[in-house]
């Protein structure tokens, strides 16, 4: 039993059928019973071996369908069981209803729920055109029950593809959302990476120096400073890269927006001045908005790292009832006059500020790379208004 549930389990899901063992078990195991109740009502009124030959032939293309790994063409079924109820038509009923019509009825439930109208439909018409021409007086309430038959099978058939599309659908969900999680945590792991190199960075170069003046108690200091964000760096990426194993792992609180003045006081050790202001409850921020507002600032002080090198950013943060603004400026560099960003940590903001339904806008003005981001706290906006427009933010005044 358990090696034919096996095989009409794998036979199901390569014929792209939902149903469960037990209803072929109960279709099966009641046109048996039916066929051979039909047989025994004429039993006596023709010859045995017609009787027990038609009864037979039904059961043979079920055991055929069980006894095989491979999936028996559906029009077997069918001719079998109008062979076999056109031989047992041709013996009449000496009393009681005629069985024969209620063995096909069932016959053409099961084949139209298996393999649907294309071959549900021709075989209820040809099992209906054989209960009229054998018994014309009752053609109403024998091709009746053919007719409820094709109907049941329709039915199941819509419910089976119904219940098929749905779980397609829900695995391409499952898909999608994985794979905004991949990416979101691999612009987690870019952020990480270069926030800790820059800094990291800084911090050596200023060990550097410090040599080079034989001011050996700062270039320790210095050294000690970058040793420290090396292993926060990696404490987060392992945390991060983490999220991808099978099994979860023991939880990590997020950074969000309370968290900024750390981060400020990061950066600041590693020799960049930054100024920062914040207007508003920080920690009033709903988890997804302060992540944004975090991750943002901290691509927009490493970029300033990265390009300005040491000196003074600003951070301005404004947190209202409807929404948050987070502004950082930074001087651009002598000789250095670019007005637009490609680069991958100004799309990783950009992507960062659609899902929560903000924006932002990156450019240069008055002499001062900006790095603008704004993001809703009461409803969500359309993430295709939230595009940046063209041109270059407004001003900030520090």
């Amino acid at each position: 039993m358990r090696a034919w549930r096996r095989r009409f389990d794998l036979k199901s899901r390569m014929h792209g059928l939902t149903y469960p063992w037990w209803v072929a078990v109960f279709s099966e195991g009641l046109q048996i019973v039916l066929v051979i109740a039909a047989a025994a009502q004429r039993w006596g009124e023709g010859s045995p071996v017609l009787l027990v030959g038609a009864a037979a032939l039904l059961t043979f293309a079920h055991v055929l369908q069980a006894s095989t790994d491979r999936w028996v063409p559906i029009y077997v079924l069918g001719a079998c069981a109008l062979a076999s109820g056109g031989l047992l038509m041709t013996v009449p009923v000496a009393d009681g209803v005629d069985l024969v019509p209620a063995v096909l009825a069932v016959v053409a439930a099961q084949v139209t729920a298996t393999d649907g109208l294309r071959w549900g439909a021709p075989y209820s018409v040809l099992a209906a055109v054989l209960v009229f021409l054998h018994d014309p007086e009752q053609t109403q309430p024998s091709v009746g029950e053919v007719v409820v038959g094709f109907m049941v099978g329709a039915m199941l058939w819509w419910q089976a593809k119904s219940l098929l599309a749905e779980r397609r659908a829900r695995r391409r969900e499952g898909d999608t959302a994985a794979l905004a999680e991949r990416q979101r945590i691999a612009r987690d792991v870019h952020d990480l990476l270069a926030h800790s190199l820059s800094v990291t960075l800084l911090q050596v170069g200023g060990a550097r120096r410090a040599l080079l003046d034989h001011d050996l108690d700062e270039a320790d200091q210095a050294l000690g400073d970058a040793e420290k964000a090396a292993r926060t760096a990696m404490d987060e990426i392992r945390r991060t890269v983490g999220l991808l194993a099978d099994r979860p792992g023991p939880s990590h609180p997020v950074p969000d927006a309370a968290d900024l003045p750390t981060l400020v006081e990061h950066v600041t050790s590693a020799g960049l001045d930054v100024d920062l202001t914040v207007t508003g409850d920080l920690g009033s921020l709903p988890p997804s908005v302060g992540l944004t507002v975090y991750r943002v600032a901290q691509e927009a002080l490493t970029n300033a790292v990265r390009h300005a090198g040491e000196v003074t950013t600003t951070v301005v943060v404004q947190v209202t009832s409807r929404d948050v603004r987070l502004v950082v400026a930074n001087p651009l560099p002598s000789g250095r006059s670019r007005t637009t960003g490609s680069g991958h940590g100004l799309r990783s903001m950009a992507e960062r500020a659609e899902q929560v339904g903000g924006r932002v806008r990156t450019g240069a003005r008055d002499s001062r790379w900006i790095v603008e981001l704004v993001v809703p706290t009461t409803r969500p906006v359309d993430p295709s208004a939230s595009r940046a427009p063209s041109g270059p933010p407004p001003a900030v005044s520090s």
